[in-house]
């Protein structure tokens, strides 16, 4: 546990992401699975992975005081890109709706006004790739459909640390001779 809270937090936009993927998608949540896969089957049916792959400061912190009777704290906003890979997996052997489809959903959403309102106030979404097909040879070498787009995300967490505040002053006012000009 840090020291110092941020919030939001890397698992608070997935927390928000997530439900929008099951949204546009019409998934439910055990298919669409968040973070790197081990050690676990595929599901059945086609699925969403999604992946946070890095996240880039787009500018310096803004600061906040916070009312020094709530106990003397600054919050200090980082403004950040985070960039998501979302991976569609089409369901084995389906002809209908699947990893494209989910691709191409998610892809014209999330450039639209309708993801920027369905994910705030946590996610901003700023634009996602072309989706592009990446083929998967899986555990019985078989290939498995699966379509990938990086999708750009601005959030800004932030970090809350402690702030002294002074709220008296004493002043003692001294007279000091001060000659005068020669």
């Amino acid at each position: 546990m840090s020291a110092f809270p941020v919030a939001p937090s890397l698992q608070q936009a997935y927390a928000a992401l997530v439900p929008f993927i099951m949204l546009v998608t019409g998934l439910p949540a055990t298919q669409v699975v968040q973070g790197t896969i081990n050690r676990a089957a595929m599901p059945e049916n086609g699925f969403v992975n999604v992946q946070a792959l890095f996240r880039k400061r787009l500018r310096t912190n803004v600061h906040y005081l916070v009312d020094p009777s709530d106990g003397g704290t600054q919050d200090l906003e980082e403004g950040v890109e985070l960039v998501v890979q979302i991976d569609c997996y089409s369901p084995a052997g389906a002809y209908t709706i699947g990893g494209e489809d989910w691709a191409t959903l998610l892809s014209t959403t999330l450039r639209d006004e309708y993801g920027c309102a369905a994910l705030a106030p946590t996610l901003s979404p700023l634009y996602a790739d072309e989706a592009r097909m990446i083929p998967l040879t899986d555990g019985e070498d078989q290939y498995e459909e699966r379509w990938s787009l990086d999708a750009h995300f601005q959030y800004n967490p932030v970090t809350t640390i402690p702030q002294q505040f002074a709220d008296v002053l004493g002043l003692t006012m001294i007279d000091v001779p001060v000659p005068g000009p020669p």
